[in-house]
């Protein structure tokens, strides 16, 4: 602890020496870097709540999404149940169609 201190007792006397600083100068610069950093976390934790906020949202919407997909599902499969027999009408016109054309092509 006491290494520690003499360490930082000797960076701020040569922070001050080197920029001409006075104490009072070098108290206002370290009070100014401390409510720089303070701000920054303060920041930090704010963006992490926007980005907690921005995900519960995302997955709210997919889920949204994905009941809007299966309605379009049951609603295809509903129509599609509904013109699956007039298709297989179509289908036996355009084969017996297809099957005249044939008898009627003069054969070689």
């Amino acid at each position: 602890m006491r290494k520690t201190l003499i360490g930082l007792g000797l960076s701020a006397a040569a922070y001050m020496i080197i920029n001409r600083k006075t104490p009072q100068a070098m108290y206002h610069d370290a009070k100014s870097y401390v409510q720089d950093v303070l701000d920054a976390a303060d920041d930090l934790q704010t963006a992490r709540e926007d980005f907690s906020d921005a995900q519960s949202n995302l997955s709210v919407q997919f889920s949204n999404a994905a009941k809007v997909i299966d309605e379009i599902q049951t609603e295809v499969d509903k129509f599609q149940f509904k013109i699956e027999p007039h298709v297989k009408i179509m289908q036996a016109r355009a084969e017996h169609l297809q099957k005249t054309l044939d008898d009627l092509a003069p054969k070689d």
